[in-house]
């Protein structure tokens, strides 16, 4: 039976759960320190001593221990002046926060406290002190809990979220003909075989070798989550993608960069060239033999969908930037990228000020960025920062 790209990633998700099957960089230092180091500068400005903030697909909660842990730091040494965080981490694998509320990092918390039995909620954890920490955690699908109404949040964090997501994505070849192209899996002894396949798509205009992608799923938990925050508050889309709203097919033409051994890929014939090959990246657990398909994220549509209502920012990481440095820490102002521009802001600095520069030269800040380090390439690893009117 051949499962879709959906289904595939629920089955890895539910299998592997609890476990850490790869790195992101939300496990990493730099992006929770700039995250912090934004949102520091977010409570300075508005004046307030208190944090609501919900982190939509949480996996282990590494990235979010990692933010309170900053936070807790910024606050003892005078930065920020934070009484309270409430935080709400969403999962969809249940296990995943069940294996957080029973690891090493939860016996940090003073209070830890089991939901009901069935219950979305999984646990809250408490830390006592100052500033209090409560983290709730919720067992939820993203876009079921960003439409159920859950209250106001100062901050929503989506870290390598939307690239898991349904979406539809259809390239021009370069006499023009549109197709639309999907992966699919089949279970195989041992294994796994994922086709992707092309098919005619009517009414779909694009330029000859070009490329486009749309996710209604995407777009839904982005609308759900700007719904959810008030004035001044704070949308971060880290992910993978590109901004425009078509980009160049050659610049996925190659095979993807690794697959498991235990994977076979399959195209349609004489798909060599003009053909977006590595446009869907496979992974998987060696352990469970489960796999995971991701792909890019159409940054363009969810632009589009924000900036009628706010701010909206979107940057390259910075991390290709920073491992050039001999030095791994070494961040500058005007770098131009997510990480050196907010993992530097400190009590003083005019958070808005920052932000009109950034949004003003945000378009040539990621052509410089793709011309200095992917080879003109505008597939990016990305933040899109969204500030609500």
């Amino acid at each position: 039976m051949a499962l879709t790209k959906s289904q595939v990633n629920e089955r890895f998700y539910d299998t592997v759960g609890g476990e850490i099957v790869f790195e992101t960089e939300a496990q990493g230092y730099l992006h929770p320190y700039a995250v912090a180091k934004l949102l520091a500068a977010q409570v300075r400005e508005r004046g307030t001593h208190d944090l609501k903030l919900l982190e939509l697909g949480a996996n282990n909660c590494a990235f979010a221990t990692s933010l309170l842990k900053l936070l807790t730091s910024m606050t003892i040494h005078g930065e920020v002046e934070l009484e309270r965080i409430d935080y709400f981490a969403v999962e969809l694998a249940r296990r995943s926060l069940e294996a957080f509320m029973s690891s090493e990092e939860a016996a940090g918390f003073q209070r830890v406290a089991p939901g009901a039995p069935g219950s979305p909620l999984v646990g809250t954890l408490t830390r006592l002190g100052v500033p209090q920490i409560n983290l709730h955690l919720v067992h939820s699908e993203a876009g079921a809990f960003v439409s159920g109404g859950s209250g106001r949040f100062d901050a929503v964090v989506l870290n390598e979220l939307l690239d898991d997501l349904p979406s539809r994505t259809y390239y021009a070849d370069a006499h023009g003909a549109v197709h639309e192209f999907a992966a699919h899996a089949h279970e195989e002894e041992g294994g796994w075989r994922v086709e992707v396949a092309a098919e005619p798509a009517a009414n779909v205009e694009l330029s000859p070798s070009t490329l486009t992608a749309s996710s209604s799923e995407s777009l839904a938990i982005v609308r759900g989550a700007a719904s959810l925050l008030g004035s001044g508050g704070m949308l971060l889309v880290h992910d993978y993608g590109f901004v425009e709203r078509s980009t160049p097919v050659s610049w996925y033409e190659g095979l993807p960069r690794s697959v498991p051994e235990w994977v076979t890929l399959e195209f349609p014939p004489e798909s060599e060239s003009g053909f977006p090959r590595s446009f869907f990246r496979i992974f998987g657990s060696d352990e469970a033999k489960v796999v995971q398909i991701t792909t890019d994220v159409a940054f363009g549509e969810l632009i589009e969908e924000l900036r009628g209502s706010g701010t909206v920012i979107t940057l390259p990481h910075g991390n290709a930037l920073i491992r050039s440095r001999e030095r791994q820490d070494d961040l500058r102002k005007g770098d131009g990228v997510f990480l050196s521009e907010f993992a530097l802001l400190e009590p003083g600095d005019d958070l808005g000020a920052l932000l009109e520069r950034l949004e003003a030269s945000q378009g040539e800040l990621r052509r410089r960025f793709a011309d200095e380090f992917l080879g003109g390439n505008a597939s990016v690893f990305a933040d899109l920062l969204y500030v609500k009117s």
